[in-house]
């Protein structure tokens, strides 16, 4: 008898851990909607879990639906676009669940954190969710800015000491955007608009049929993290193979930047004309 009482616990034990495992389905869903980038795809998974009159609200939002609740993850990626979303256990009573979170960028520094509230509807899908912030845990947009100009100084200052010092180009590669634009003056024997890394590298090896470079003066950095830009202002002394003469120059380098990689490069030369007549005079 005994052994059937305890057979009969099991099965009632099992029972309800089956049926917390799916009322947590939706909950599950749904943070895998905020991990999914793809907006497409992304609704998609949103309307297997919310409904027409399903609400969405924290300090950010106060919305209702699947598109609106959709754009309200777009905007948030548009900002943090290498966010990751972590989460922590789940309590679970009656068709309510609350759980914390965080989100860290690809760096592991942390951006945001809080708790969620979701009120399910019993069906496999969630009727509401009410998030607040921890606002101690919550980086300042001052914060996110600084962040994105110390690691934006760093990936151009590994540029250019790939550039000018090591000259290593595998490491360079790692640095730049797929279809990244460099665009040298025209008026340069090697001048022109270069689209994707391969492409730069054969303007680097024109310009060296040119010059040997040295640098005279190293660079300057200045940065506007709101425009994820950076700016290096230096001074080079070439020696022409042509003509062998020397010439020194301040040149400077605007960068463009896009999730920890270049995206485009422009140089001004204090003076193209003068450069260029330098690159292309004979002895």
């Amino acid at each position: 008898m005994r052994k059937i009482y305890f057979v009969c616990f099991l099965f009632m034990l099992n029972g309800l851990f089956a049926q917390k495992k799916d009322k947590l389905y939706p909950i599950a869903a749904y943070e895998k909607v905020w991990q999914e980038k793809n907006s497409d795809v992304r609704l998609k998974m949103i309307k297997s879990i919310w409904l027409e009159d399903s609400t969405f609200e924290d300090p950010s939002a106060s919305i209702k639906g699947t598109t609106a609740f959709n754009n309200v993850i777009n905007e948030f990626y548009k900002k943090f676009p290498d966010a990751v979303l972590t989460s922590g256990v789940k309590i679970v009573k009656d068709n309510y669940v609350t759980w914390e979170w965080k989100i860290l960028d690809s760096k592991n520094n942390l951006i945001m954190a809080g708790r969620d509230f979701a009120r399910l509807n019993g069906k496999g899908q969630i009727s509401k969710i009410i998030g607040f912030w921890d606002n101690s845990a919550t980086l300042s947009e001052t914060d996110i800015l600084k962040n994105l100009e110390v690691d934006n100084l760093k990936v151009v200052a590994k540029y250019y000491e790939c550039l000018f010092k090591t000259r290593d180009f595998d490491a360079m590669a790692t640095l730049i955007e797929d279809g990244a634009v460099y665009t040298q003056a025209t008026g340069l024997p090697y001048g022109g608009t270069f689209v994707g890394f391969a492409e730069w590298t054969k303007m680097f090896a024109k310009s060296a049929e040119f010059f040997d470079l040295q640098i005279e003066k190293e660079p300057t950095y200045f940065s506007d993290a709101s425009k994820n830009e950076v700016i290096i202002y230096f001074t080079i002394n070439c020696k022409s193979k042509k003509s062998g003469k020397n010439l020194s120059m301040p040149i400077s380098e605007h960068f463009d930047l896009k999730n920890g990689k270049i995206t485009a490069i422009r140089p001004f030369y204090y003076d193209t004309k003068q450069f260029a007549e330098f690159l292309k005079s004979k002895k």
